[in-house]
């Protein structure tokens, strides 16, 4: 099949978006968790709000044609106003909405993103399991929580962002995450 020029500019236009969005990951990854003159924890939840957006621009999910992508805080909020500046960001045709349900359930019924805090530990192997059958990205900082069934486990190393991949909890949600990404995973289950 032949392309026609528009054809290979918009190619050559979506290859130069993704390789610029690599090197945008590939920075928030590398940069220390404190880079900027926060209070720690402050800096270190405004390093993971990034690494999550990153995370889903680097996505495929389940519901490809949905116009919005909406991350969800289940348990106690660690991020304060810091997933704000995430509000409306482009994630490829869609954009990313914030919100906070009440529920495990209720999460997993309005999102396509489920960061689980670490206040929600004791609830991390089930709602997991729930989360693969209905298509959400898991998201935690809790510890353990890859192995436990979390697609991305958060964790500060060295005061930088580090992160282990549960591939096959992902791929049992149906949930692609780009090779590149993986590449820069601690761990990949």
């Amino acid at each position: 099949m032949r392309l026609r020029p528009a054809s290979l500019r918009a190619a050559w236009l979506a290859g130069t978006v993704r390789r610029r969005h690599c090197c945008a990951l590939a920075l928030a990854l590398l940069l220390p968790a404190s880079a900027q003159p926060q209070a720690p924890a402050a800096a270190e939840y405004a390093a993971k709000a990034a690494f999550i957006y990153n995370i889903a621009l680097f996505s495929t999910f389940p519901n490809a044609q949905a116009k919005l992508i909406r991350l969800c805080v289940l348990g106690r909020d660690p991020f304060g106003n810091l997933l704000a500046s995430l509000e409306g960001k482009p994630l490829g045709e869609a954009k990313m909405t914030i919100a906070y349900p009440r529920s495990g359930q209720d999460a997993l019924k309005q999102c396509q993103i489920v960061f689980i805090s670490a206040s929600e530990s004791d609830t991390v192997a089930l709602l997991a399991q729930s989360a693969r059958q209905e298509g959400v990205l898991t998201v935690s900082d809790a510890k353990g929580a890859a192995r436990m069934g979390i697609m991305v486990e958060l964790d500060v190393e060295d005061k930088r962002i580090a992160f282990e991949f549960n591939a096959e909890a992902a791929r049992a949600a149906n949930i692609a995450l780009s090779s590149k990404v993986l590449r820069l995973a601690r761990a990949v289950y």
